[in-house]
């Protein structure tokens, strides 16, 4: 019988001084982290590719156990018995990693290991390789840009605007090209914007004619 499995697809974005190699570094070399007597770690690791032109990487994230144990039959007794286990997986979520789109393809392990938890221990992980120490990151959603377009053109007024920005990923340029200046132009590192208008904000959706379109 065939299993199904979900997955998710994101984009990671760097901050202070991480990049793509650092990443794959602390998927190769991993740190351990511990939850309430639980542990995670990158595991498996794998590349694809020629050396020094890997175009992607696969790892798990295990969870598991320092000392777990596992239900065993004592056949001179014909009973069930508990055997501790040393490092007990409990369960382990495959991802792959495209470092040329920033892109992370995650599975979704219901009850066990789901989506929101695949996030902040990735995170981590790669967080405390480094000690913290001028390197975050965080696992976006890769929403559609038509899909975006199509629901703002829905509303009929907007209130409020609040944005946190930071340099655009390289296939948004075209979209971003202006504000990416901007960013570089004052040497940036992010910019937050927060707009209030109680009567509406003007702009393209309460504008007559207006049929779909980027904001301004």
């Amino acid at each position: 019988m065939t299993k199904q499995a979900k997955f998710y697809l994101g984009r990671v974005r760097k901050r202070g001084e991480l990049t793509a190699e650092k990443i794959v570094e602390a998927m190769r070399e991993p740190a351990t982290i511990e939850y309430q007597g639980t542990r995670y770690s990158f595991i498996d690791f794998q590349s694809f590719g020629a050396p020094g032109q890997e175009t992607g990487f696969y790892a798990k994230i295990a969870k598991y156990r320092q000392v777990g144990a596992v239900e065993v039959v004592q056949e001179d007794q014909h009973a069930s018995a508990a055997a501790a286990v040393p490092y007990l997986i409990d369960v382990s979520s495959p991802f792959v990693y495209l470092p040329g789109f920033s892109g992370l393809a995650y599975r979704h392990i219901w009850n066990s290991f789901p989506r929101e938890q695949f996030e902040k221990v990735f995170k981590d992980l790669v967080e405390v390789k480094y000690q913290k120490f001028f390197v975050g990151c965080d696992i976006e959603p890769i929403a559609d840009l038509r899909t975006f377009v199509s629901r703002l053109s829905g509303m009929s007024v907007i209130m409020e605007l609040h944005a946190t920005i930071f340099p655009p990923n390289p296939l948004f340029g075209p979209c971003w090209k202006s504000l990416s200046e901007y960013l570089r132009k004052r040497k940036l590192t992010e910019a937050v914007i927060k707009e209030e208008g109680p009567q509406g904000i003007d702009t393209k959706l309460n504008r007559p004619g207006y049929r779909g379109g980027w904001l301004v």
